[in-house]
């Protein structure tokens, strides 16, 4: 950090450096995760479960023999495909709900797409739940159990690639629902061409430069360090579920809907989680059926847990990409057209959310004055691992294309592309050009150096084994502002004020290393100020409990941050009320005629002549003052602020390594919350965007269909040595509704990086490289293929 962020307006909390409220509790040690909960010190009498992985990537079980797995010592049950509570169980999805709003089994976001059975009899990728459960007294009695199980199967066609498995006569994965592969229209997200505005076809034929490009986006995965896990214990008819989903209504709603159980008698505690990165948003998952089934079935309580390698469970959407661009010679954007292929792997999920939906709305925000626009994708069913959430969904696939296709189209029209990009984007509630999108272009170009370092439309001469250098950006609009949080429903907040001052909170939200936790305190402490509250005096609980919470505020679209905060806003101000009620007796004067500030009440009339606040809430009846208030996000459209990533890259020609030196990452915010947090989002986004842009890729095996890379050693996330210097930048320029009018950051922190890297990688040496990751033997066969020595 060159320099620290200065907020545009100054506040007692609000905008300040200071340490995360949970910093201590995790650092000590006494913050709660899944292995702390989930143990046989808590639960002496708890079961392991394990789960059967498929070793094909398609097939079916003919036969199954579960006898001798039966009698060995230590197992308690085991639970297959056959058995009666298992076939019940209705078809469904892990991708429900994106986290943004609870919803039921009928209202569902992909209902077309209920391609999932719960231990099935059908495998449709290598390592595939099905078949048989065990619970044991041991970890490892569960695994041998599965061992000693006696599978017969029937291995069936299978295809990998999503344009193979488009053709006609490829290997069909769920014909019941696509027998061409292709996943059909759903009301969510439309029909394949999903946004058609204007002619681009005409605005083609008549646009002075007209140039095209592609990319491919790989199937990274969110290497999470604390793996997926559950406890369930029955207590009669009542289910409780301990767990690290960080999603604790929906998956109560989800258990209580495929299990057929009234809400009441399902209730789930979510601790603390080590990092999700968008894999809890396919929070559905079978194994806590299976799970509660086992624990039903045995009277104990069950723990299931990934293992590291089960951990490579689902993926960032892969996809194929296409994009057009039309422009006048002034450098008036006249048509765009996006297409793309998306391999959603075994089980459709999200995919249609980052091929359609995620692209829809950066349409609206962005490319809102492009006259000529077409959207058009096909998620395509293959044998490979599913294909889901991960953060940054589907705006970082199309920002790689878009990126790539306006870094092109400059070069075409002799333009700088940073100029090309302010004259045409942005969103419709204000023309062109947008302050926002300006001032992060503007500043990222000063802090990486861009007028000094670009080498422009083509570099020098390279010699062989020469170290190269260029510099690339890309921007995107902002992930979320509050008025695209609709669908969350009301945000329900409750403070507590105690007779001595001090403050319960109740914000619920599963804190999953990102601060929101310490927004929320914050936020309070801000809203409070009246009260002479500071963040010491608020008792925040980081634990989300079903049965004793309100309704919680799930950490995705990077919105917590804000939201609950506008909401204390309005308990806040009930909040005062109700102690101006409390004092008017005990100073003698009606509520209307008294006022508070900096934990003094007094009369409008004599502010000189006061009572502390505690001093009247002591000489009450020393009952707390209570608020809780539900509101639902603001509605009015404010448009979104913009980020834009800068790279400064070095490409050895010799060897084809590509070496990042530095990343500025700029965000605009309405108002930031808490600059540390922010800041550290910012930063610890690029260990992800470093390693899907330079070394992480899920490897195959093509006869097979055998993943080769499912562990942390071939599968290179990057470490320290591999992380450059990180520049993070704040911005306060745009402005939303509410007291704070912020848009979140963390999600789209990583999104612009690889297409940066790839303009840089351009910039540097002269050709371009198509497909993440940009390992060397791409760089190599680009620069043979390009002429280059």
């Amino acid at each position: 950090m060159k320099k620290p962020f200065t907020p545009r307006k100054e506040r007692k909390f609000i905008g300040k450096y200071r340490p995360r409220i949970d910093a201590l509790e995790k650092a000590s040690g006494r913050a709660v995760y899944a292995d702390d909960f989930a143990n046989k010190t808590r639960f002496p009498d708890m079961l392991y479960a394990k789960v059967l992985h498929s070793p094909h990537a398609h097939a079916r079980i003919r036969r199954l023999d579960v006898s001798k797995a039966r009698h060995l010592p230590g197992v308690a049950a085991i639970l297959t495909y056959q058995d009666p509570e298992v076939a019940a169980l209705k078809p469904t999805s892990a991708g429900w709900t994106d986290g943004v709003d609870t919803v039921s089994y009928e209202r569902m976001m992909w209902k077309r797409y209920r391609d999932r059975r719960v231990l099935g009899d059908t495998a449709h990728w290598v390592g595939d739940d099905l078949g048989v459960v065990v619970a044991a007294e041991t970890e490892e009695a569960a695994e041998e159990a599965l061992r000693q199980v006696e599978v017969e199967w029937e291995v069936l066609p299978f295809v990998l690639d999503p344009m193979e498995a488009m053709k006609p006569g490829a290997p069909a994965v769920h014909p019941d629902i696509a027998l061409n592969n292709v996943l059909p229209a759903d009301a969510v997200g439309g029909g394949d061409v999903f946004l058609d505005k204007g002619d681009v076809e005409a605005a083609f034929s008549r646009a002075d430069v007209v140039v095209e490009a592609d990319a491919a986006y790989h199937n990274a995965t969110q290497c999470s360090l604390d793996n997926w896990c559950c406890l369930v214990k029955w207590e009669g008819d009542k289910l409780t579920c301990w767990s690290n989903s960080y999603e604790a209504d929906q998956s109560r709603m989800h258990i209580s809907q495929m299990l057929g159980l009234p809400l009441h008698k399902v209730r789930v505690i979510s601790p603390f989680v080590g990092g999700q990165f968008g894999r809890g948003d396919t929070g559905e998952q079978p194994f806590f059926l299976f799970t509660a089934l086992l624990a039903k079935r045995t009277g104990r309580p069950v723990k299931f847990k990934h293992t590291r390698r089960e951990s490579f469970h689902d993926s960032r959407q892969p996809a194929l990409y296409h994009a057009k661009a039309g422009a006048r010679k002034d450098g008036t954007i006249t048509a765009l057209h996006f297409k793309s292929v998306g391999n959603a792997g075994a089980y459709a999920d999200h995919t249609m959310f980052a091929l359609k939906f995620a692209p829809a709305e950066v349409a609206e925000v962005a490319f809102a004055h492009i006259p000529n626009l077409k959207l058009e994708a096909y998620g395509v069913y293959t044998n490979m691992l599913p294909a889901c959430m991960m953060r940054g969904v589907g705006n970082s696939q199309l920002n790689l294309i878009l990126g790539r296709v306006v870094d092109v189209l400059a070069e075409r029209l002799a333009m700088d592309p940073i100029d090309l990009v302010i004259k045409n984007f942005g969103h419709q509630w204000a023309a062109p050009p947008d302050k926002s999108l300006s001032a992060v272009l503007r500043e990222g170009a000063e802090r990486i150096g861009w007028k000094e370092k670009r080498r422009g439309s083509r570099p020098d001469a390279i010699g062989p084994g020469a170290l190269a250098r260029g510099v690339g950006f890309s921007f995107h609009p902002g992930w979320h502002a509050e008025w695209q949080e609709a669908r969350r429903g009301k945000i329900q907040v409750s403070i507590k004020l105690n007779p001595d001052g001090t403050v319960m909170l109740e914000a619920p939200t599963v804190e999953v290393g990102t601060g929101s936790n310490t927004c929320n305190v914050l936020g309070c402490a801000e809203a409070l100020a009246f009260l002479g509250v500071t963040p010491d005096k608020i008792q925040f609980s980081n634990v989300v409990d079903t049965e004793t919470c309100l309704k919680d505020t799930v950490q995705t679209d990077s919105a917590v941050s804000f939201l609950q905060s506008e909401a204390l806003v309005v308990a806040a101000q009930e909040l005062k009320r109700k102690v101006l009620e409390a004092a008017a007796p005990k100073l003698g004067a009606r509520p209307e005629d008294l006022d508070i500030a900096d934990g003094r009440i007094f009369a409008k009339s004599s502010p000189a002549d006061y009572k502390s606040v505690d001093e009247v809430l002591w000489a009450g009846d020393l009952v707390p003052i209570s608020v809780t208030v539900s509101r639902p996000p603001a509605s009015e459209r404010t448009g979104v602020p913009f980020q834009a990533n800068y790279a400064e890259v070095e490409v050895d020609t010799g060897t084809g390594q590509v070496r990042i030196v530095k990343l500025v990452i700029v965000n605009d915010c309405g108002t930031v919350m808490y600059p540390s947090g922010a800041e550290a989002q910012q930063i610890g986004g690029q260990c992800m965007a470093v390693g899907e842009t330079l070394t992480e890729e899920i490897i195959y095996d093509p006869p097979t269909g055998v993943p080769l890379n499912f562990n942390w050693i071939d599968y290179r996330v990057p470490t320290m040595a591999d992380v450059p210097d990180i520049e993070p930048v704040l911005l306060e320029v745009w402005r939303g509704t509410g007291e704070y009018g912020a848009c979140g950051i963390g999600e789209g922190v990583l999104t612009c990086t690889p297409a940066a890297v790839a303009n840089a990688i351009y910039d540097a040496v002269g050709v371009r490289v198509d497909g993440i990751p940009f390992k060397p033997e791409k760089v190599l066969a680009a620069l043979k293929a390009g002429g280059r020595p």
